[in-house]
C-alpha cells in the first residue's frame, strides 16, 4: 500500500491546482527556503485530520487558506485530495483505491470526503486508527517532532508506541465505555431519584387504598343500620304524635282566661303609676332646688377660700421682691469694680501683643521657603519611587503574562485533541439515538392509535351511563311526586271514611238503616250520597239541604214503610223517606239555580230538581234579600248563608268540614281511583327505574378504563423513552455546539497567544533599562532632600515658638476685652432688674386691696342662701313621704299581678312545651324523612331494611356513632386511590426494572472496560517488548556496537496503558543524565532508531519526514540515507531534505519553486543533474 496522488488547491502558498504523483520507494522533494516544501507536508496532515492550527504552522485553521498576494486575490476555499493504493488491504474497506478529500471554507465550514461521498471526520479517523497513518502518527515526521519525541513533553512517544501496538483502538473504545459508563451512572442517579419519589407516593397511595376499602365497608354497614333505625324512630313518633292535640285544646282555654284577668290588672296598675309618676315629678322638682342652692353655698365657701389664699401669696410676693432690691444694689456696685480693673490690664497686653505678631510674622516667612523647596523635592522622588513601582510591577506582568502564556499554547493543544474525539463520539451516539427513537416513534404510533380507540369507547360508555343516570334520577323525581301525591290522596281519603264512619255523617237510625237494610227492604241510598257538586258551591249545597241530607231514598213508598217499621221494631229512632215512585216526573227549575250545579244519576233527576230547583245562588246575603223578596225561592250563598221564602236568615260561624258531606261517597270513590293510579304510576315508574339501573350496571367502566389505562402506560412509556432519546440528543448536541465553539475559541487563541508571546522581548528589555535609570535619579533626590530636611527642622522650631507667644498673648487680651463686655452687660442687667421688682411690689399691694374687699361680698351672700336651703330641704322631705304612700299602693297591685303573670308564663309555658313536642314530631318526622331521601335518595315507605333481631336501638345508635368515628378518624379518602395505586405501583416496578437493567448494564460495562484493559495491555506490552529490542539493534547499526541504548517503562503508573516510557541513549562513551544533554545529531539519530524500531513492528505504508536530516553531519548522514534505503523495500518514503545524500538515495523527485511572491509552484528535477551537481 502507498500514497499514489496528492492533489492541492487554495491550501496555503499552492493558489493553483497543483498534482503530485508518487510511486513505491524514496520520494524527495527539494527546493529552496520559503518555497513551500513544508506546505506539502502540512497539506498531507491536514487531509488526514489534523485539528490543531499550531502543528499546522498557523494561527487559526481559515490561515491555510491561501490568503492573496499583490497580483492574485485570497481565494475562499482550500481543498486536498490523497490517493492511496489498497493493494495489500490494510484499510478496511473494499476498494482498492482510495481517496480522502478535505475542503475548508472562509465561513469555517468544513467537508470530508472519501472516495468523493461526503463524511465525517471521525470516518476517516476510524479509517486509518491502528495502522500507523493517522495525523499524528509516525508516518509524518518533522525536524520539530524528533525534539518533542525525545522531551516527551505532550505524551507523544507513547502514542507512537500505542499506534504501533493497535491499541489507540482499544483506548478510543475504552473511553467511549467509560463516557458511557459515566452517562449509565447518572441515568441511574437520576432514576433512583425519581423512585425515591415513586415509592413515597405508591406507599402513600397504598395507605389511602386501604383506607378507601375500609371506608367502603363501613359505609355500606352505615347506611343499612342508619335506614333501619330512622325507619324504627319514624314509626314510634307517629304513635306518640296523637295524644298532644287535646291536651293543646285544653291549655289554649286556660290561657284565654288569665290573658283576661292579667289585662285588668294591667289597667288599675297604670292608672297607680300615673298618679306615682305626677308626685315624683313634684319630689325631683324639690330636690333639684335644694341641689341648686347646695351648690351655691358650696361656690361661695371656695370663692372665700380662694380669695383670702391670693392675699397670702400676694404678701410673700412682696417680701421676695424687697429682698431682691437689695442684692441687686451690692452686684452693681462688684460688676463696677470689675470694669475698672480689666480696661487698664487691656491697654498694657495690646501693646506687646503687636511686637509678637511681628516676630512671627518673619519666621513664618523663613519657615515657608525652606518648607516649599523640601516639598517640591520630595514630591519629585515620590513620583520617581512611583513611576519605578510601576515600572517594575509591569515587567513582572509581562514575565508572568509570557509564562501563562507559554503554558497556555502547551495545554491548548491537548484540548483540542480531546475536543475533537469528544464531538466525534457525541455524534455517534446521536445518531444512534436517532436510529432508536425512529423506532420507537413507529411504536408510538400504534399505540396511539389503540389508546384513541379505547379512549372513544370508554367516552361513549360514559355518556351512555350520563345519559342512563340523569333517566335514574328524573324517575327518582318522579316517583317521589307520585308518592307524595298519593300520601295527600290517602290522608284526604281516610279524612272523609272518618267523617263516614263516625256520627257526624248520619243520624243513628239512618247509620242503622245503611248497616241493616239487606234483604228486608230495598234502600237506594242517603241524599248525601246520591248529590254531589264541584268545591265552590258544596258548602252552599249542605247548608241549603241541611237535615234533607239525611233523608233516605227508597224507590217505593212499601220500602219507605217497611224500613220504618224496622226502626220501630228495634227502638232506632226516626228517619224521613223519599219513595221515589211517589215524585212527579218533572218540577219546575229556575234557569240560575242550584240545580245545574248538582250531579247525580239520572234516575234521581226528579229529586233533584225537587230539592234544588228553587234554590238560587246569590253572593251576598244583601243581594239575595233584594232579589227574593215576594218570590217563594231560596237564596243561599257560597258561605252557605241561607235566606228561607219568608226572608229568614240562617247564618254563623263555619264549620272547617263545611261542604264535606255533599257526595262524600261519590269524592271517596273518586279518590280511590286516583290513588290507585298514583300506586300504577308508581310501580310503573319503579319497574323503568328497575330496568335502567341494569342497564347501568351493565356498562363496565372499570375494564374499559383498565385497557385505556394499560394504552396510556403503553404511550407514556414509549414517550418516555423519546423523551430521554430527545434529552439527550439535545444535551448531546448542545454539547458538540459547546465543544466547537470551545474549539474555534481555543484555535483562535492559540494564534492570538503566539503573536502576543513574540511581542513581548522587546517590551521586555525596554522595561529593564527604564528600571536602571530611574533607581539613579531616585539615589541623586535622597541626598538633596536631606540636607533639606535639616534646613527645614531648624526654621520649623523657629516658627512654632513665635507662634505660641504671639497666641499666649493673644488669649490674654481677649480674655480681658471680654471682661470689660461682661461687667457692662451685667450693670445694665441689675439696673434693669431693680426698677422691675419696684414695680411689681406696687401692683401687688393694690391686689391685696381689691381681695379684702371681696371677701366681705361673700360673706353676705352665704347667710343668705343657708336660709334659703334650710325652706326647701322641708318641702322635700313632705314630697318624699307621698310619694313613697303611693309606692306602697302599687306593690300591692303588682303582687296580684305577679301572682297572675305567673300562671300566664306557666300555661304559655306548657302551650310552648306542647306546640314545640308537636313541632318536634313533626319536624322529627321531616328529618327523619328529608335525611333518608338526601343521603339515599329513597322515601321512606320504600325502606325495607331491618335491625337485626339481637340489636336494641341503643345498639344500633352506639354502633353506627362508631362507624361514624371510624369513618371521621379514616377522614376523606380519595375514591380513586385504589386504582391511582395500581398505576403508581405499575409506575414503580417499571423503574424498578430500570434500575436493575442500568446495574446489569454498569456491571457490563466495567467488565467491557476490564477485557478492554486486560487486551490492551497483553498486546502494549507485547509490542513494546519488540520496539525494545529493535531499538538496541537498530541503534548500534546507526552508533556503535559497545554503545548503550534502552527502552524502559514505569511499571509504578497506576493505569497501566498510560504509563511513560523512557529513553535511555549513551553513545560514544558519553554518559548523560538525559537525552536531553546529546548534541542536535545524537538526538536525531535516537529518534530515528526509535521510529525505525517502530516500523520493524509495524511498518507504516508511507513514511513522510520533513528535513530530520538537517541535524546530521556527513557521516551520520550515510547512515541515515542508508537506514532509509533499507526500509523503502516495505515503506514508501516521501522526503523533504536540503541534504544532496539524502537526494542521491531518491528515486523520485519534486522541486518546490516560488516564481511569483507568494505562490508555489511544482517543477520535475532530472536525477542525474542532482548525480553531477
Amino acid at each position: 500500500m502507498y500514497i499514489s496522488d496528492l492533489e492541492l488547491q487554495g491550501f496555503k502558498s499552492f493558489a493553483y491546482k497543483t498534482q503530485v504523483k508518487f510511486d513505491k520507494g524514496i520520494t524527495a522533494i527539494v527546493g529552496p527556503n520559503g518555497c513551500g516544501k513544508s506546505n506539502i507536508v502540512d497539506a498531507m496532515r491536514w487531509v488526514l485530520g489534523e485539528q490543531r492550527p499550531t502543528l499546522l504552522r498557523s494561527a487559526s485553521m481559515t490561515n491555510v487558506i491561501f490568503n492573496g498576494t499583490a497580483k492574485k486575490n485570497a481565494l475562499g476555499m482550500a481543498e486536498v485530495s490523497l490517493t492511496f493504493v489498497n493493494n495489500k488491504g490494510l484499510l478496511p474497506t473494499e476498494y482498492n483505491e482510495v481517496t480522502i478529500s478535505r475542503r475548508l471554507y472562509r465561513s469555517g465550514e468544513s467537508e470530508y470526503l472519501i472516495n468523493g461521498t461526503t463524511c465525517r471526520l471521525k470516518d476517516i479517523s476510524e479509517l486509518f486508527m491502528d495502522t500507523g497513518m493517522s495525523s499524528d502518527a509516525y508516518s509524518v515526521i518533522e525536524l520539530k517532532m524528533v525534539e518533542e519525541i525525545l522531551n516527551d513533553k505532550n505524551n507523544d512517544r507513547r502514542r507512537l508506541f500505542e499506534e504501533a501496538a493497535g491499541v489507540t483502538r482499544y483506548k478510543e473504545k475504552r473511553k467511549k465505555t467509560f463516557r458511557k459508563l459515566d452517562e449509565a451512572q447518572k441515568d441511574l442517579q437520576r432514576v433512583e431519584d425519581i423512585l425515591v419519589e415513586v415509592r413515597k407516593n405508591t406507599r402513600s397511595l397504598e395507605i389511602q387504598a386501604e383506607k378507601a376499602q375500609k371506608a367502603k365497608k363501613y359505609r355500606k354497614e352505615l347506611e343499612h343500620l342508619d335506614k333501619a333505625l330512622n325507619l324504627h324512630e319514624y314509626q314510634k313518633i307517629k304513635e306518640e304524635l296523637e295524644p298532644l292535640q287535646e291536651r293543646i285544646a285544653n291549655a289554649e282555654k286556660e290561657k284565654k282566661e288569665i290573658i283576661a284577668k292579667a289585662d285588668e290588672l294591667e289597667q288599675t296598675e297604670e292608672e297607680a303609676r300615673n298618679a306615682l309618676n305626677e308626685k315624683e315629678r313634684n319630689q325631683a322638682e324639690a330636690q333639684r332646688r335644694v341641689s341648686q342652692l347646695h351648690s351655691k353655698i358650696q361656690d361661695t365657701e371656695t370663692n372665700l377660700r380662694i380669695t383670702k389664699e391670693k392675699i397670702s401669696n400676694e404678701e410673700g410676693v412682696i417680701e421676695q421682691y424687697t429682698k431682691d432690691i437689695e442684692q441687686g444694689k451690692q452686684d452693681l456696685k462688684d460688676l463696677r469694680e470689675l470694669f475698672e480693673n480689666s480696661k487698664n490690664k487691656l491697654e498694657t497686653f495690646e501693646k506687646d501683643l503687636q511686637k509678637a505678631g511681628q516676630n512671627l510674622k518673619d519666621s513664618k516667612e523663613k519657615y515657608s521657603s525652606v518648607q516649599q523647596k523640601y516639598s517640591a523635592v520630595r514630591e519629585n522622588l515620590r513620583q520617581l519611587e512611583q513611576e519605578f513601582s510601576e515600572t517594575n510591577r509591569k515587567l513582572n506582568d509581562l514575565q508572568s503574562e509570557r509564562i501563562r502564556i507559554e503554558s497556555k499554547l502547551e495545554n491548548t493543544e491537548g484540548d483540542l485533541i480531546r475536543i475533537r474525539e469528544e464531538i466525534e463520539d457525541l455524534e455517534d451516539e446521536i445518531e444512534n439515538f436517532k436510529g432508536e427513537k425512529g423506532l420507537l416513534n413507529e411504536k408510538l404510533d400504534e399505540a396511539r392509535e389503540g389508546r384513541e380507540k379505547r379512549q372513544e369507547a370508554l367516552n361513549n360508555a360514559k355518556e351512555k351511563r350520563e345519559s342512563l343516570s340523569d333517566k335514574r334520577d328524573e324517575l327518582k323525581d318522579q316517583i317521589r311526586s307520585y308518592q307524595s301525591s298519593l300520601d295527600s290522596i290517602e290522608s284526604e281519603i281516610s279524612l272523609l271514611q272518618d267523617i263516614a264512619n263516625s256520627n257526624e255523617a248520619f243520624p243513628s237510625s239512618v247509620q242503622y238503616l245503611l248497616d241493616e237494610h239487606g234483604e228486608r227492604f230495598e234502600l237506594l241510598d242517603v241524599v248525601s250520597n246520591i248529590l254531589s257538586t264541584d268545591e265552590e258551591h258544596a258548602i252552599a249545597l249542605e247548608a241549603v239541604l241541611g237535615e234533607s241530607l239525611n233523608f233516605v231514598v227508597v224507590n217505593t213508598l212499601s220500602d219507605a214503610r217497611k224500613a220504618a217499621s224496622l226502626l220501630k221494631d228495634d227502638d232506632k229512632g226516626r228517619a224521613t223517606f223519599i219513595p221515589l215512585d211517589r215524585l212527579s216526573d218533572n218540577y219546575d227549575v229556575e234557569k240560575n239555580s242550584l240545580y245545574h250545579k248538582a250531579e247525580s244519576q239520572k234516575k234521581f233527576n226528579a229529586l233533584t230538581q225537587l230539592l234544588l230547583g228553587n234554590v238560587l245562588v246569590f253572593d251576598s246575603v244583601e243581594e239575595a234579600q233584594e232579589k227574593l223578596q215576594g218570590s217563594r225561592n231560596i237564596g243561599v250563598t257560597p258561605d252557605g248563608e241561607v235566606i228561607t221564602t219568608h226572608s229568614f236568615l240562617k247564618s254563623g260561624s263555619k264549620s272547617k268540614n263545611a261542604g264535606i258531606r255533599v257526595g262524600l261517597k261519590d269524592k271517596i270513590e273518586k279518590l280511590e281511583k286516583k290513588a290507585e293510579k298514583s300506586r300504577s304510576n308508581i310501580k310503573s315508574s319503579q319497574q323503568e327505574l328497575q330496568e335502567v339501573q341494569e342497564e347501568y350496571d351493565k356498562i363496565n367502566l372499570s375494564e374499559l378504563e383498565k385497557e385505556l389505562k394499560e394504552k396510556e402506560k403503553e404511550v407514556r412509556s414509549i414517550e418516555n423513552r423519546i423523551n430521554s432519546f430527545d434529552s439527550k440528543i439535545q444535551v448531546y448536541e448542545k454539547n458538540i455546539g459547546e465543544l466547537k465553539n470551545r474549539r474555534e475559541s481555543l484555535i483562535s487563541n492559540e494564534g492570538n497567544a503566539q503573536e502576543k508571546l513574540d511581542s513581548l522581548q522587546p517590551k521586555q528589555k525596554e522595561l529593564q533599562q527604564k528600571l536602571k535609570d530611574l533607581h539613579e535619579q531616585q539615589e541623586e533626590k535622597k541626598q538633596v532632600l536631606q540636607d533639606l530636611e535639616e534646613e527645614r527642622s531648624i526654621a520649623q522650631s523657629r516658627y512654632n515658638d513665635a507662634q505660641l507667644k504671639h497666641q499666649d498673648l493673644q488669649n490674654k487680651v481677649e480674655n480681658h476685652e471680654r471682661d470689660i463686655k461682661r461687667a457692662e452687660n451685667g450693670i445694665k442687667s441689675v439696673k434693669e432688674r431693680l426698677e422691675l421688682r419696684s414695680e411689681k411690689t406696687e401692683e401687688a399691694k393694690k391686689r391685696i386691696e381689691r381681695y379684702k374687699s371681696s371677701i366681705e361680698q361673700y360673706e353676705d351672700e352665704l347667710e343668705t342662701t343657708r336660709k334659703k336651703k334650710k325652706e326647701a330641704d322641708k318641702a322635700l322631705e313632705d314630697a318624699e313621704q307621698s310619694s313613697a304612700k303611693q309606692r306602697g299602693n302599687i306593690n300591692e297591685i303588682e303582687k296580684d299581678l305577679k301572682e297572675v303573670r305567673r300562671r300566664k308564663e306557666v300555661n304559655m309555658e306548657l302551650v310552648h312545651h306542647l306546640a314545640m313536642a308537636k313541632e318536634k314530631f313533626e319536624m322529627q318526622i321531616e328529618n327523619l324523612s328529608d335525611h333518608i331521601w338526601d343521603t339515599y335518595g329513597v322515601l321512606m315507605d320504600q325502606i325495607d331494611e331491618e335491625l337485626p333481631e339481637d340489636m336494641e336501638p341503643e345498639e344500633a345508635k352506639e354502633r353506627i356513632s362508631w362507624l361514624r368515628q371510624k369513618l371521621n378518624k379514616i377522614g376523606d379518602v380519595n375514591p380513586l386511590a385504589i386504582e391511582e395505586f395500581e398505576e403508581e405501583k405499575e409506575r414503580l416496578d417499571f423503574y424498578e426494572e430500570q434500575i436493575e437493567d442500568l446495574h446489569k448494564a454498569e456491571q457490563e460495562l466495567r467488565e467491557t472496560i476490564d477485557e478492554i484493559n486486560k487486551t490492551a495491555t497483553e498486546r502494549f506490552n507485547k509490542t513494546f517488548e519488540k520496539i525494545r529490542e529493535n531499538f538496541v539493534d537498530v541503534f548500534h547499526t546507526l552508533f556503535n556496537e559497545d554503545d548503550f541504548c534502552d527502552l524502559v517503562i514505569d511499571e509504578e503508573a497506576e493505569d497501566p496503558l498510560e504509563a511513560s516510557i523512557e529513553i535511555k541513549a549513551n553513545p560514544r562513551g558519553k554518559r548523560p543524565s538525559t537525552i536531553n544533554q546529546l548534541s542536535g545529531g545524537e538526538k536525531t539519530l535516537t529518534a530515528i532508531a526509535l521510529l525505525f524500531a517502530i516500523y520493524l513492528v509495524k511498518p507504516s505504508p508511507f513514511c513522510v519526514l520533513d528535513e530530520v536530516d538537517a541535524p546530521l553531519d556527513d557521516a551520520n548522514i550515510e547512515r541515515f540515507a542508508n537506514m532509509i534505503k533499507r526500509f523503502s523495500e516495505e515503506t514508501q518514503f516521501i522526503i523533504i531534505t536540503h541534504n544532496k545524500k539524502t537526494m542521491g538515495k531518491a528515486e523520485m523527485m519534486y522541486g518546490i519553486t516560488m516564481p511569483e511572491t507568494g505562490i508555489s509552484r511544482l517543477v520535475g528535477v532530472k536525477l542525474d543533474e542532482v548525480a553531477e551537481a
